[in-house]
């Protein structure tokens, strides 16, 4: 088995032989809040607090994880699976303009069959191997490394899933045109748009993005996009050490002064205080209050 020693991943090879396997805590639960399971060959199940996974190999299976969860593999089956955090699938979702919905993707449990013949099986094989080897090399950059591979496997699989199904699953106009303000959200709210640009672009009025806002999320579209923008500024605050100046800058604030009265006003913090307060936490607690991929949308 090899494993990860970072604290944001953990990946091993499962080679079950002669014997029946079961993982669970807390080997699942130390190095993160999602899974991704490649059964190669043989039989497993995956169980989750709601649901069961029953697998026949080649399988993929991508799976929130909870403390209920727990991976029974037969004896004579060969996978793979990677652990991660919230952090690592912010960065795999990144900020493209199709951000939004493959985040909305990636909040369910997806499993997927192949036939050992189809080159998605192949293309499966090619990741997860070279996964356990950046986990094997633990070298310098390997965080960002698995962030590429985690998007890649989500790109693989979203396009896998049936178009009858994915359409099922959107149905109705009002998500559809959801879907789309929040990708218009993920490409420009960098530019400070405004709610009613978002509504010209979406070809609506203000009144109905108002009302699609209000119905479906609970809020209106102008705090969608603050809350979007402060999100950012947490992650780039805890992250890096860009000064206010240079963050303000990134988010389209016209000063640091600016930045600093919307930061305040979504917090009821300036965003120096907020710094400074991390930095009195351990690297343990650090983690524990960092930004959640799923804080937004």
């Amino acid at each position: 088995m090899l494993d990860s020693a970072s604290a944001q991943f953990h990946a091993a090879r499962i080679d079950c032989a002669l014997q029946e396997r079961t993982i669970g805590p807390p080997s699942l639960f130390k190095h993160g809040h999602w899974m991704a399971f490649y059964l190669e060959t043989g039989q497993a199940v995956a169980i989750t607090r709601d649901s069961s996974y029953e697998m026949s190999g080649p399988a993929v299976l991508w799976v929130p994880l909870s403390d209920d969860t727990r991976l029974k593999i037969n004896a004579g089956s060969v996978g793979s699976y990677l652990l991660f955090s919230d952090r690592i699938l912010g960065d795999a979702i990144g900020t493209v303009i199709e951000a939004a919905e493959l985040r909305l993707f990636a909040q369910q449990p997806v499993l997927l069959s192949f036939d050992r013949g189809d080159p998605r099986s192949a293309q499966l094989d090619n990741k997860f191997e070279r996964i356990i080897a950046e986990v094997r090399r633990a070298g310098f950059g390997g965080e960002i490394a698995i962030s590429a591979y985690v998007r890649l496997l989500l790109v693989l699989m979203w396009r896998s899933v049936d178009s009858e199904t994915a359409e099922r699953d959107t149905i109705g106009h009002r998500r559809a045109e959801l879907s789309r303000f929040r990708n218009l959200v993920e490409a420009h709210f960098r530019a400070r748009w405004k709610a009613t640009q978002y509504a010209d672009a979406l070809g609506l009025t203000y009144d109905r993005l108002h009302d699609l806002c209000v119905r479906s999320l609970g809020k209106p579209p102008a705090l969608v996009v603050r809350e979007r923008s402060f999100h950012e500024a947490q992650i780039l605050l805890q992250r890096t050490s860009l000064s206010a100046d240079r963050i303000s800058a990134i988010l389209g604030f016209s000063s640091a002064s600016q930045f600093n009265h919307f930061y305040k006003s979504m917090s009821g913090e300036t965003p120096g205080a907020y710094r400074r307060a991390l930095l009195a936490l351990s690297a343990e607690s650090r983690q524990k209050v960092e930004p959640r991929f799923s804080d937004w949308p």
